[in-house]
């Protein structure tokens, strides 16, 4: 099972520390105190629905990103992946199949 207050933890530090603000910033720009973030990234205090989103604009991500797990990625790849009309096929199967022959004479000229 995924621990979500872990993923929490580890994405908003991530996130924090991409954008180069100290947890004192991050504390200022949401209206808290620096404690608050600090008690946060420890696990000691979990913050409200409304500080998640706060934090979350803070640092210029949505909320969910927060919450992401690398145990979530294969799960999420396969709700992500496109699909294709029988003619969206066909259509990329030619337009390869021109790429490659194209390709494939200019190798042979250049040999």
């Amino acid at each position: 099972m995924i621990d979500y207050q872990q993923c929490f933890i580890d994405n908003m530090k991530f996130y924090r520390r991409k954008k180069r603000i100290s947890q004192s910033q991050l504390a200022e720009a949401c209206n808290v105190s620096n404690g608050t973030i600090g008690n946060i990234e420890c696990g000691i205090t979990k913050p409200s629905f409304d500080l998640i989103l706060l934090i979350a604009d803070r640092l210029g991500v949505k909320p969910e990103l927060l919450f992401y797990s690398d145990e979530q990625a294969s799960f999420d790849l396969e709700l992500s992946a496109p699909v294709f009309t029988k003619q969206q096929i066909q259509k990329i199967k030619k337009t390869l199949s021109a790429a490659v022959s194209g390709a494939l004479k200019k190798l042979e000229s250049a040999e």
